[in-house]
């Protein structure tokens, strides 16, 4: 009896023990939430009040480093992490401490330590500023040119070492001091007047043009002079005139001998009398008396035309009955 409650309160006393690392785990998880909080609200504030001018890198570093500390101890627990890490698709503690990171590797702000470099600009920037407050305002620009163009050099070998991504407190900073040596102190004077500007656009507008007329001028002269045609010059070609070709073009057409001529067309006469002739012979004998008819008419026909100014009769064929007066005639009597 008693074995068994010895082994009771052994196991009574373990649970004890368990519960109570339970609840030492429990608060140490809210201890370190609690303390990330606070290290990330900080460096908001730090971040949101040196923003203007920024100086962001060099005024949070350390709040920055805090935040990242404590970020790592909540993750590094394992009940901590499955406990705040992943639980939920918000994921709240990941994405602030990632908008965090996110703003400080975007500021380029480990470039700022990098070889001590914010430590040499800030030196050289404060023999600047001071030389700038001392000097007078006329001679501002010729005491502390020297001093200005350290400071710029020395960025420029920066911003060439680091390939462009500069500490954003140093842009920002050089920046505003080429603003305040150019426009407020109008140390640099590259203001081009409104005169030259419209000399030189007019220039780039007309020249075009001109070049363009010049050239056509010169193209067309040197090509009137190649053939002959400027200040009314004989042609530098040897070409025979158009007249000379027309007249080469009749004398050389060959003239037919009219003897030929002649010869040719008697020949076709005569071809043409041996057909008629055929024809005559090949018609019948009922025709003749109608050929002689017709033919003793036409005779009669002429003689009237020759007679007729003379006052005669006028004989006329069968076929006609009456005169040009419209008077019948007599019909002429066959011998």
């Amino acid at each position: 009896m008693r074995r068994y409650i010895a082994f009771l309160g052994l196991i009574l006393t373990l649970s004890g023990q368990f519960n109570l690392l339970l609840a030492l785990k429990k608060h140490g998880c809210e201890k370190l939430l609690d303390e990330l909080g606070d290290a990330q609200s900080k460096f908001i504030y730090c971040a949101t009040t040196k923003s203007v001018p920024v100086n962001l890198c060099e005024g949070c570093v350390d709040l920055y480093h805090n935040l990242t500390k404590d970020y790592e101890n909540l993750i590094a627990n394992d009940t901590c992490a499955k406990r705040y890490l992943n639980s939920d698709r918000i994921n709240i503690v990941a994405n602030t401490q990632g908008i965090l990171t996110s703003l400080w590797q975007k500021a380029n702000c480990e470039n700022c330590f990098r070889d001590n470099y914010l430590i040499v600009y800030n030196v050289t920037s404060t023999q600047l500023q001071d030389c700038l407050q001392s000097a007078s305002t006329d001679l501002v620009c010729f005491k502390c040119k020297n001093d200005y163009v350290k400071l710029n050099d020395f960025y420029l070998s920066m911003e060439k070492k680091v390939g462009g991504s500069v500490c954003f407190d140093l842009q920002d900073n050089m920046n505003r001091t080429r603003l305040n040596w150019s426009k407020t102190l109008k140390c640099c004077q590259r203001e081009m007047k409104l005169t030259n500007f419209l000399i030189a656009v007019g220039v780039v507008v007309l020249l075009p043009i001109f070049t363009f007329y010049i050239t056509a001028i010169v193209v067309t002269r040197r090509r009137e002079a190649n053939h002959g045609l400027l200040n009314e010059q004989e042609p530098e070609l040897d070409a025979p005139s158009t007249s000379t070709l027309i007249t080469a073009a009749v004398l050389s057409t060959s003239v037919e001998d009219p003897v030929a001529i002649s010869a040719r067309t008697e020949k076709i006469a005569s071809v043409f009398s041996e057909a008629g002739t055929h024809l005559l012979d090949e018609s019948n004998d009922e025709e003749t008396p109608r050929i002689k008819k017709v033919a003793h008419t036409h005779l009669l026909d002429v003689s009237s035309d020759e007679e007729a100014p003379r006052g005669k009769k006028v004989a006329h064929s069968p076929e006609s009955d009456y005169s040009s007066d419209d008077e019948p005639l007599e019909k002429p009597k066959r011998s």
